[in-house]
């Protein structure tokens, strides 16, 4: 009922938004097309019925007949899509392009006139095509058959044919492109780890089969740049830039198919559903491009202007230099790295303003997306009222009635109240000293999949993950239970940067202040990512920083998930960038710990117990430590034993991407060696089994992120975010609809 009445004046924005897009026409070949049609026609038999009998021959075992009945299908869908998106986008050319029969636009008249052109030549381009291919040439797909599609579960049985028929590295490609899209499904994982081991398979060719046409070209273009061929960078990045955007452009107009209202709404409010259903569409499109083999790249776009704003420089192409810095800068008018090389480019001789004039691709494309988020969040939030309104009469009058339907409305009711009450009750999870008073993972590169052990496999195999992830110590080396030491979660680049988002690190953050809570001879300064998302917020720091941080924390806590065989999802309870620094006047040799022994989840009692009660963080059940320095002295953290004396049962030297990670009970209790010299920096992560308590900062940040990608940063003069940021956290999500409604689409 989100979308009960549609007030007529988004038909009035509708027309505004298509107003002023020109797009080209795309003819058809029509010999190509038609000899293709004729083929077709020979064996007209309908998509739906073409996949089904595909899947019945994978029943009957029948190989030869599931590929090519699964290829047939494929090739007639990617048609059938071809045909459909050329009919609408020629339509819609013609239609933009005539004289109105009345010159005078009354009762936007205009509007509903280029619809009516565009509904006859919809019906006489899909005729034509009738003609040639049959009645059923161009009849929309039954939806749960087109959902297949979509889901490219076609792969799932291809790959497995394939297999049986011996064409092994087609069955890579196949199962891998259905992991694209699927990167959970853990049978096809393993069955594309054993293609891999075949014979006759290359791992450096299988490839995504349904990867979008500008990917390849974009990668040549990555090459050439690093090989400083800057010409031939700047033809493949134009190239791949134009077809990212046709590719979306298609993908837009294609959106523009039916849709069951599922009921029978007034005139304008039937215009106005299919409209929004129709924006929603459109606005998952860049999310679908921005998927490369399953990695999701939030500035794929914007990126091709990074690189051609370099590679035109080296070319000595100024002007095209700036327009590409100016067209990035629309993306992200915050970025600092950008914005001093527009300060350098300025400084050049014969540099003008007028030089900075984004590009007309991109100033359209920016253009529109604004408006269309915009859009969506009012439709969004005057549409809740009513809804509320609609449900308070419900309630009123059908108070006897509890079918299913109102009870789903409650239900949304809740999640809608989510954005906005929960936000003041659980925006933050309370630092160390408080108790609580109260989600791109990627699929990353094909050794992510490669190296996915068996679950009868170790646990020393089943941790390396990733070629660059080895296991260092398990319980054995470090003399205890539930605990081990891996490296290679990060590299030194990651490292450095992280160090950078320490910068912004506050003395004493999550210790009430105090800079000195473990130890007086140090220094403890720290940034949660609460801390972090407001400065990226306010255009304080750079929001890939804080990006790197949610995505490597993410990957520390799915692999100490997936080391221990948990069977209950593992969530953030709190993340804590922290450095400690020794203090210049410190004793040279002093002895005292940088943070006394403990356990995470416990309080050590005099008899050695450790109890799980108030003031502990009872609810800890895994902890893990990821380091990103070794440039200092001391600061060794160790394990000891559960017995009164605290014997030293290993010891784990820090260094850059090593993580040591442990059960939070008192069968870890565990200390840090004072820090003798320089700066010990590292990220410290608690893990819950209990959503309860869930680290809702992480929400918010990625929250703040989306808002940032989307409309860029919130600069204001003078901006300080004070030691307690939790209000300010709180009035940017009151003051900002556009937060709201991200939190409230993404809950």
């Amino acid at each position: 009922m989100r979308f009960l009445v549609i007030v007529a004046t988004l038909v009035l924005l509708f027309g505004a938004c298509h107003a002023d897009v020109t797009i080209e026409t795309n003819e058809i070949d029509d010999d190509k097309v038609g000899a293709d049609m004729r083929e077709e026609a020979a064996q007209d038999t309908p998509l739906g019925e073409l996949f089904e009998n595909a899947a019945q021959a994978y029943l009957d075992e029948d190989w030869r007949g599931c590929i090519g009945g699964f290829d047939e299908a494929l090739y007639r869908y990617k048609k059938y899509k071809r045909i459909v998106t050329i009919c609408r986008r020629k339509c819609k050319t013609e239609a933009a392009g005539s004289s109105p029969v009345f010159a005078e636009d009354i009762e936007d008249l205009h509007f509903y006139e280029r619809k009516v052109r565009e509904t006859l030549c919809l019906m006489k381009c899909n005729q034509d095509y009738r003609e040639i291919a049959g009645a059923g040439a161009l009849k929309r797909l039954p939806r749960h058959i087109e959902k297949k599609f979509v889901d490219h579960v076609a792969y799932e049985y291809l790959h497995i044919c394939y297999f049986q028929e011996g064409q092994y590295q087609d069955a890579a490609n196949a199962a891998f492109t259905f992991l694209t899209y699927h990167p959970e499904h853990e049978m096809s994982r393993r069955n594309l780890k054993h293609y891999l081991t075949l014979p006759g398979v290359v791992e450096e060719k299988v490839v995504n089969l349904e990867a979008a046409p500008f990917v390849q070209t974009y990668v040549r273009g990555v090459q050439a740049y690093e090989d400083e061929n800057y010409k031939e960078a700047v033809g493949e990045f134009e190239t791949s830039l134009e077809s990212y955007i046709e590719s979306e452009e298609e993908c837009r107009i294609y959106c523009e198919g039916p849709f069951d209202q599922g009921w029978y709404p007034e005139f304008t409010s039937s215009v106005a559903n299919h409209f929004a259903f129709c924006l929603k569409c459109k606005r998952g499109c860049s999310l679908g491009l921005n998927s490369v083999n399953g990695e999701y790249r939030s500035n794929l776009l914007s990126s091709h202007y990074n690189y051609l704003q370099f590679a035109y420089y080296k070319l000595g192409n100024l002007r095209a230099a700036c327009a590409a810095v100016a067209s990035y800068l629309l993306f992200l008018p915050a970025d600092e790295t950008m914005l001093h090389n527009k300060d350098y480019y300025s400084a050049q001789p014969k540099v003008t303003d007028e030089y900075f004039t984004p590009r007309q691709e991109a100033l359209v494309y920016v253009k529109r997306q604004e408006y269309e988020l915009m859009l969506l969040h009012y439709i969004s939030e005057e549409f809740a009222v009513i809804d509320a309104r609609f449900d308070a009469f419900s309630k009123k009058n059908k108070a006897k009635k509890t079918d299913k339907k109102k009870k789903k409305k409650g239900e949304g009711k809740e999640e809608k109240e989510l954005g906005k009450n929960s936000l003041a009750r659980s925006i933050l999870h309370p630092p160390p000293g408080h108790s609580p008073d109260i989600r791109m993972q990627y699929l990353g590169n094909l050794s992510a999949i490669r190296d996915k052990e068996e679950e009868r496999e170790t646990r020393r195999d089943r941790v390396a993950q990733k070629d660059d992830v080895r296991l260092v110590a398990a319980e054995n080396e470090l003399g205890g239970r539930n605990r081990y030491v891996a490296d290679g979660f990060l590299n030194s680049t990651e490292c450095d940067l992280l160090t950078q988002l320490a910068q912004i690190a506050v003395e004493g953050d999550g210790y009430e202040e105090n800079k000195s809570p473990h130890s007086p001879y140090e220094r403890f300064e720290g940034v949660t990512v609460g801390r972090a998302a407001l400065m990226v917020y306010f255009g304080l720091t750079k929001p890939e920083l804080l990006e790197l941080l949610l995505r490597h924390t993410e990957a520390a806590r799915d692999h100490v998930e997936r080391y221990f065989d948990l069977d209950q999802q593992l969530y953030f309870t709190y993340t804590h960038l922290v450095c400690r620094t020794a203090l210049p006047d410190a004793p040279a040799n002093r002895m005292d710990l940088s943070h006394q022994i403990h356990a995470d989840n416990c309080l050590i009692k005099n008899d050695s117990s450790c109890v799980r009660e108030s003031p502990a963080y009872t609810w800890r059940d895994y902890s893990a430590i990821l380091y990103l320095n070794d440039d200092f002295d001391g600061g060794e953290f160790f394990f000891v034993d559960e017995r009164k004396e605290h014997r030293v049962q290993s010891t784990v030297k820090p260094r850059c991407g090593r993580m040591v990670a442990f059960s939070a009970g008192g069968e870890n209790l565990h200390g840090v060696r004072a820090v003798r010299g320089g700066k010990r920096c590292a990220v410290a992560l608690w893990f819950t089994r209990d959503e309860k308590y869930l680290e809702y900062e992480r929400v918010v940040a990625d929250t703040m992120l989306k808002r940032v990608r989307w409309l860029g940063t919130v600069p204001q003069k003078g901006t300080r975010i004070p030691s307690r940021y939790e209000d300010a956290l709180i009035q940017c999500f009151k003051e900002d609809e556009t937060l709201r409604y991200i939190l409230r689409e993404s809950s």
